[in-house]
């Protein structure tokens, strides 16, 4: 498929501003990552996702309001599911002093604490039972020593109302509800009609990650993207040569970096998708390159070196129709993830929309023009050693 059919454009003739431009780009990302940093998901930072289902969908702006106003510090809270809004996944970070672990351990309660209103808060100091928060145990527990039932009829009733709680997303909407579930018996009613109330969401789940574990996950993340790099060089210079080798990886360097700059300064949260994104980046941006380096060596063959720039240049019009096609249908995909994919899924996609773009940029601006480098400078070594072989064969 040609998209473009035969072109015949210079993109060598513009390499020296093209890698200007880079090098500027290079300075101001690491000068963002610098003075901003990287902020960090739980899974890298430590600290507890707490994921709760309210019987209305909430405002978000409200719960991180709320949680910030309790002292709880690096607060993400997004939606999840096809709820409508109603599911919240809240993600807290440990706090940088303190005992870390035991921290740890309580922010999953703090959370929940901090965003349950007065009016429940009264009514659970009352001795009331928020059916849509208490365990089976403590349903099986009220309803044998402060009803009266019989044990075996409250182990039955707090199974029952627990079960149809799990199978409706964790919550009860309403009382009436809960006093409809098949099972509970008359008795049971009255008591829960008394002692009982409905509050404004369950919790669905909670997971807390310890300081030592999210430092070794993030260890791993730099082995992983680091290794990916050197497995590269490793794999081209065994295909190609390692002039070929070293310009792809500069390239790759170059994506990293600048994408790095970018995820920074959109303040995105780094969590392990973004890793795995900045992974499929790697292979993305030297696939592309692969590409064009294969054409040169085939080039080469059929042609020799002997206008080398003018042979890259006809390499990378050769692969142009096929670099668009692909980059653009690749960039699609990731916009629309981007725009219509939700928040949990945008750190991912903003990694592949910029990545997508400079990876598809380096291939010509930076990996070509890196390759004529090297080879301009091999050319002249081998020069050298002609030169002083015949300057001693005279000699001779």
């Amino acid at each position: 498929m040609e998209f473009l059919g035969k072109v015949n454009i210079d993109f060598m003739a513009h390499r020296r501003l093209c890698l200007g431009i880079s090098a500027v780009l290079i300075v101001i990302s690491v000068a963002t990552l610098v003075t901003r940093g990287i902020r960090q998901g739980v899974e890298f930072a430590g600290g507890a996702e707490v994921l709760l289902h309210y019987v209305e969908a909430p405002s978000l702006d409200e719960i991180r309001k709320t949680l910030s106003e309790s002292g709880l510090s690096g607060v993400s809270v997004t939606t999840f599911g096809e709820s409508e809004g109603r599911e919240i996944a809240i993600r807290v970070a440990l706090p940088e002093t303190g005992d870390v672990e035991s921290e740890g351990r309580d922010l999953a309660r703090k959370v929940v604490a901090a965003l349950r209103p007065d009016a429940v808060e009264q009514q659970m100091a009352a001795g009331k039972l928020d059916l849509n928060v208490a365990d089976q145990v403590t349903l099986e527990q009220r309803l044998r020593d402060d009803a009266g039932l019989p044990p075996e009829e409250a182990s039955r009733i707090a199974e029952a109302l627990a079960s149809f709680r799990r199978e409706h997303a964790g919550v009860f909407e309403s009382l009436d509800q809960a006093l409809a579930v098949d099972g509970v018996t008359e008795a049971a009613r009255d008591f829960l009609r008394e002692n009982a109330f409905i509050g404004p969401f369950g919790l669905r789940g909670q997971e807390v990650i310890a300081g030592a574990i999210s430092g070794e996950m993030r260890q791993k993340a730099y082995l992983a993207i680091v290794g990916a790099l050197v497995f590269m060089l490793i794999y081209i210079w065994i295909r190609f040569q390692l002039q070929y080798g070293l310009a792809a990886i500069l390239a790759l360097m170059h994506d990293t970096i600048i994408t790095l700059g970018a995820f920074s300064a959109a303040g995105l949260e780094a969590n392990l998708p973004v890793v795995a994104a900045f992974l499929t980046l790697v292979g993305y941006s030297v696939n592309d390159t692969i590409v064009v380096f294969d054409r040169v060596r085939a080039n080469i063959k059929a042609k020799g070196t002997g206008k080398f720039p003018e042979l890259v240049n006809t390499s990378i019009n050769q692969t142009l129709s096929r670099t668009l096609i692909t980059s653009g249908t690749t960039w699609a995909v990731v916009a629309s993830m981007f725009f219509f994919g939700g928040p949990v899924i945008r750190p991912f996609a903003f990694v592949l929309l910029i990545g997508v773009i400079v990876g598809t940029y380096s291939s010509v601006y930076v990996a070509s023009p890196v390759l004529l480098f090297w080879h301009k400078v091999l050319a002249r070594r081998t020069g050298q050693r002609r030169g002083g072989s015949r300057k001693a064969a005279a000699r001779t």
